[in-house]
């Protein structure tokens, strides 16, 4: 496997660790009195799995079809099967509001990634 990979794989399986994580174990802040901060946290992690998506399908050439399509399939995929586990873990739940913020992320990223490679 190739840098990029590599290191894809193991930020999605760091996001995947962080879900996984109980309600009731997660740090407490001022900011949690703003609901939507948690939509913002969405929006810049899948951005980051976006950029690295793109960039690993791009450089790695781990796909015959186009890289946008490869990283909105894996992307959106992912944030769907990851908001299914948190529907197990104890005081978290399932939101497509968390999934369309995740796929905002993943297009940001994604754009993100296409502009710096050009």
């Amino acid at each position: 496997m190739k840098p990029y990979t590599v290191i894809t794989i193991g930020y999605m399986l760091l996001i995947t660790l962080l879900s996984h994580v109980p309600q009731e174990d997660l740090p407490k802040s001022d900011l949690d009195s703003i609901d939507s901060i948690d939509y913002i946290f969405h929006l810049a992690e899948y951005s980051i799995l976006g950029f690295l998506l793109f960039r690993s399908i791009t450089s790695d050439e781990l796909l015959t079809f186009h890289p946008f399509y490869g990283s909105l399939l894996i992307g959106i995929s992912f944030a769907i099967l990851d908001e299914f586990h948190q529907s197990f873990v104890p005081g978290r739940h399932m939101s497509s509001t968390d999934v369309l913020f995740d796929s905002l992320g993943i297009v940001f990223g994604m754009f993100a990634s296409y502009k710096i490679g050009n």
